[in-house]
């Protein structure tokens, strides 16, 4: 009788279970439209290594059933929000490299069913850097409460701090820390920023990090915006004198510019610092390397005309929008630290506009840079877009698939050039999120899409912007407790070399 008992109870629970499968409906009206998603999934392509994409269903209906399907694989899920759990997005994806996962998406009012046509998820065989790292900021601008340097793990949601200003100190002794950067996407030799309240810049060399002072008398201030060399212990800076403008009625709500920048070198091995660009009639930033190491990348543009006893500040506080950077380059030879002379690789002032950011391809084919009507801080311009250049040809052209109406900028390649990461306003135009496109071997993108998380309402509740998004082939392996016991310490000076003299 026992043993009747429980296989009752069994076939109750059998059925009950069966009972609340979800099966797509046998009679249903087609729409003729792509159903409305968020976020927005539809059509982008994303790489095998990537955590499940968590999308809702933003149609109003009573019922919902959406089918996902690759191959033989194939998941059901009857609720507003389709979230894969991670073996079925394994599975889903395994099946479709090189082709697609088929999503359809059916609901239901007052029991009358309605089909929407089929969106696809590409699935790219290129596989994608297993970890990005990024800053994470409130919206403010004077206070640094709860500002982290985080890292992500990208074949999940798994994500961890690499630095967080509060474990050193809080308001209202205040710790901005800024600009991450490592070497060939690796993280044993890689490099941030703290300022104010114990500032220096932490460097870890060969993986023991340490923190310098950059700042010299022959120098415009410590190292700001910085670029490994990919193959010789140096760093490339920018040093920067710079503030900000707030707008109230312009939709590019803030302007930083910098009333003086300059670019430097510093060297690891001897630890000194040289004056590479410091054009007094000119403002340089944002440096970057060739992947020989054997060219600098960096932008330039000239100073605004000044009345006679009109400050430069003043001169660009008023002229701002004619502040235009090109992309300029100069050899490097690691020998002797000589450098070449210039070299304009894109004249954006020639075409009225202004380009930021240069960063080179893995392989040397292709430069990205952001580009926008004015000045060098694009992540508030809202016309700022990407660009390719094909540095062999000189032929250029915009991310058409990966760029919105709005602000696109911060942008990084991975290990392989075939996928890019950058930051985005599109969402709401207050908070920056970060967002990751395929470039093919031609450097031309696919369709970009918004880092999943585990909810797709989470940025819908997420209060701070993402930037300076990097890719890394591996975690950083400090802990960031080791990363406060360096911060607490005293900074190295560096020493003032001239360019003209023997190192």
């Amino acid at each position: 009788m026992k043993n009747l008992k429980n296989m009752s109870l069994l076939f109750v629970a059998v059925a009950l279970m069966l009972s609340c499968t979800p099966s797509v409906p046998s009679k249903y009206n087609s729409t003729g439209v792509t159903p409305q998603i968020s976020p927005d999934y539809t059509g982008v392509t994303v790489p095998v290594n990537i955590a499940p994409l968590v999308f809702e269903i933003d149609e109003k209906a009573d019922e919902y059933v959406t089918r996902l399907s690759a191959g033989t694989a194939e998941y059901l899920f009857a609720v507003k929000e389709v979230a894969p759990s991670q073996e079925e997005w394994g599975e889903l994806v395994a099946a479709a490299v090189g082709g697609e996962i088929k999503a359809e998406v059916f609901t239901a009012i007052n029991d009358k069913w309605r089909a929407f046509d089929p969106f696809a998820i590409k699935v790219s065989p290129d596989t994608i850097d297993a970890y990005i790292s990024y800053r994470l900021i409130p919206p403010s601008y004077v206070a640094y409460e709860r500002l982290s340097i985080s890292q992500r793990k990208l074949s999940s949601y798994e994500e961890s701090d690499i630095y967080n200003n509060m474990l050193v100190t809080n308001e209202p002794a205040g710790q901005c820390i800024n600009c991450h950067a490592y070497k060939n996407h690796r993280t044993d030799n890689m490099q941030f920023h703290v300022r104010q309240y114990k500032g220096g810049t932490v460097i870890v060399n060969n993986g023991r990090a340490m923190k310098f002072n950059l700042a010299t008398d022959s120098t415009l201030s410590a190292g700001v915006y910085p670029a490994f060399n990919p193959r010789y212990n140096v760093i490339a800076y920018s040093v920067n004198k710079t503030g900000q403008i707030f707008h109230t009625k312009n939709a590019n709500k803030v302007e930083v510019q910098d009333s003086e920048s300059d670019i430097i070198l510093f060297d690891m091995n001897n630890l000194t610092v040289t004056n590479v660009a410091n054009d007094t009639t000119k403002l340089e930033v944002f440096p970057w390397w060739s992947p020989d190491g054997r060219t600098l990348y960096y932008c330039s543009s000239h100073f605004p005309e000044r009345a006679p006893g009109q400050s430069a500040v003043d001169a660009e506080v008023r002229q701002y929008k004619s502040i235009k950077y090109n992309v300029l380059r100069r050899s490097y030879n690691p020998e002797t630290g000589a450098f070449g002379a210039v070299d304009t690789v894109f004249n954006a002032a020639k075409i009225g506009k202004s380009a930021t950011f240069p960063r080179v391809s893995p392989c040397g084919k292709f430069l990205l840079f952001a580009l926008a009507e004015y000045g060098c801080f694009h992540i508030w311009h809202q016309d700022a877009d990407l660009y390719i250049m094909n540095l062999e040809t000189g032929e250029y052209w915009p991310l058409e698939a990966a760029n919105s109406p709005y602000a696109e900028s911060y942008h990084s390649w991975n290990s392989t050039g075939r996928w890019i990461l950058f930051a985005s306003r599109r969402d709401d135009t207050n908070y920056s999120r970060l967002y990751i496109a395929h470039v093919g071997p031609d450097g031309r993108a696919e369709k970009a899409f918004l880092l999943p998380q585990a909810d797709a309402d989470f940025y819908d509740f997420f209060d701070r912007s993402y930037n300076v998004p990097e890719f890394m082939v591996e975690p950083v392996k400090i802990a960031p407790q080791d990363f406060a016991e360096v911060v607490k310490g005293e900074s190295q000076n560096v020493k003032y070399v001239s360019p003209n003299s023997e190192n």
